[in-house]
């Protein structure tokens, strides 16, 4: 009796044992209803499933692994099937929302070996973004910023990765990560995502909590000396050791009455430039006479327009400012410019004195609130060598350098729906 009871007992567990993983099956394609004649969108596409999860992915080790990421404690029945996205020598690989990773033709990770000299440039450019963003407290030092430099970072331990459209650059020197959008980048590293050339431009942070005010210079480009040796060159790369930008107001016949080779010289000045993150605009297209000395509505146009034109045609840049000469505004230009003029509320009266510390006093007795806007002239050696004594100041006092189109946008002024604009208090 006790022997027939157990193999009863022993006979009641395999069917309930059995019925469990018969309910099991039953369950698992009702809770996957949808899997059934489920078919990927590529036909060769592998599959991962779980009991919730049904992911369908590239052969590939790590197109195996991201199908098990998806997957990880999904509960809800989800199915998730991925896209294919070429770009330039390469594919993005989309689940849709922001889970989306880049591989070579065989489906594997793409692996960054080296980044060029502009490339570390561009690294610079983002940590002392983010230490201005993150780390306010270091980043308003003067020399901090100046130190925080492409010949004191240790690129040897920078480590690179390549997360949705940026690259990641691991930099342990200062605990940091920092991204830099591939259509910037992908020429450093040697590879070729498809993004459109465009000029690159060192990333923005308007910080709230310190005043915004603008450096403005007149009367460039001074190009008749050596290469490398203009006020010009070198106020650009003094702005650049300090992490400040500025607006540049060209005048029309300096860009084009030029020997032919200047050109190199030209396009390489503003290029370098622009990548620092520095503005140009029109300061009309000869410095002879002021707008009240044009007549007529063709030629008010012409003459602020001009520079525009030119900077348009040979390099694509477009000017989004002018500043009249002599501050001199008419109800005419008002109304033909095709952008608004800029003007001051401080000037530095370089043109004046011709001595540096002459300058720097001028400039050192305001109190500054964002808007304001200081006058320089780029074509003076005086100017440059008064510069290395008002940069760190003004940094030190805490105020952001920026051009005035990135002043305009902190104020919420629209260019487009203002004439001109003078300084805090004054503008339409």
């Amino acid at each position: 009796m006790v022997k027939n009871s157990r193999r009863k007992n022993h006979s009641f567990i395999m069917i309930a044992v059995l019925s469990a993983l018969i309910l099991a099956g039953v369950l698992l394609l009702s809770t996957n209803f949808s899997f059934i004649g489920k078919k990927s969108i590529h036909d060769d596409a592998k599959k991962y499933a779980t009991r919730h999860c049904l992911a369908f992915y590239p052969d590939s080790k790590t197109g195996f692994s991201k199908a098990k990421e998806l997957c990880k404690g999904v509960k809800d029945d989800r199915i998730y099937d991925y896209t294919l996205v070429p770009y330039g020598d390469y594919y993005l690989v989309n689940y849709g929302g922001d889970f989306r990773y880049f591989t070579d033709k065989q489906f594997e990770p793409l692996v960054v070996k080296e980044i060029s000299d502009n490339g570390k440039k561009m690294i610079v450019d983002y940590i002392r973004y983010t230490f201005k963003k993150q780390m306010p407290d270091k980043y308003y030092n003067a020399d901090f910023i100046r130190e925080l430099k492409y010949e004191n970072i240790d690129f040897s331990s920078v480590s690179f990765d390549i997360e949705g459209e940026s690259l990641k650059c691991h930099v342990p020197q200062y605990e940091m990560d920092v991204l830099i959008p591939l259509k910037y980048v992908q020429k450093e590293i040697g590879m070729d995502f498809g993004f459109p050339n465009e000029l690159y431009s060192k990333p923005v942070y308007l910080d709230p909590d310190h005043p915004v005010i603008c450096l403005t210079f007149d009367d460039g480009p001074k190009l008749w000396e050596e290469p490398g040796t203009t006020s010009c060159e070198k106020i650009i790369d003094l702005l650049y050791e300090y992490d400040a930008t500025a607006t540049f107001y060209l005048i029309g016949n300096n860009l084009e009455e030029r020997d032919m080779w200047t050109d190199y010289q030209l396009y390489g000045m503003l290029k370098r430039s622009i990548n620092n993150g520095n503005e140009y605009g029109s300061h009309l297209q000869s410095h002879d006479y002021s707008l009240d000395g044009y007549s007529g509505k063709e030629s008010v146009y012409n003459v602020i327009n001009g520079p525009i034109a030119y900077l348009k045609d040979f390099m694509g840049y477009e000017m989004k400012t002018y500043r009249p000469v002599e501050g001199v505004l008419t109800q005419t230009a008002n109304e033909v410019s095709p952008v608004p003029a800029i003007l001051w509320d401080v000037d530095s009266q370089d043109w004046d004195s011709m001595d540096p510390e002459a300058i720097f006093n001028q400039v050192s007795k305001y109190d500054y609130e964002s808007g304001d806007i200081i006058l320089f002239h780029d074509i003076y050696n005086t100017t440059y060598e008064g510069l290395k004594k008002v940069l760190p100041y003004l940094i030190n006092k805490g105020c952001q350098l920026v051009t005035v189109s990135e002043m305009l946008k902190y104020l919420n002024i629209e260019a487009d729906q203002i004439s001109y604009y003078y300084g805090p208090q004054y503008y339409e």
